[in-house]
């Protein structure tokens, strides 16, 4: 099973298939998240972030929207009060059949 690194600072993590499926290229991506590398990725998952506050999230948010994705089918804002200490990782699970 392969994992991407997560961040908690509002971090958004976009499922790769979901690309695919609403005609968004890797390139579109990439321009929308201002980015020119995610924080990690996979064959399955981009992990993008450290973002900094809802303000930053939300905006994201809309912007990932107006290409044409959904939020939770297509992707997340991953956040929360954790201690530096503390990693996370992410994984796609295989029992839980993509969304249309």
């Amino acid at each position: 099973m392969a994992t991407v690194n997560l961040t908690s600072e509002f971090g958004l993590v976009v499922r790769r298939f979901a690309l695919e499926q609403r005609g968004v290229s890797y390139r579109e991506l990439l321009d929308t998240m201002e980015s020119e590398a995610p924080l990690d990725v996979n064959e399955e998952l981009i992990s993008f972030g450290p973002h900094f506050g809802w303000e930053a999230a939300t905006e994201f948010v809309q912007r990932l929207e107006s290409l044409g994705l959904k939020n939770i089918d297509d992707f997340f804002i991953f956040t929360g009060d954790f201690p530096e200490w503390c990693g996370f990782t992410g994984f796609l699970k295989r029992n839980v059949p993509p969304t249309s």
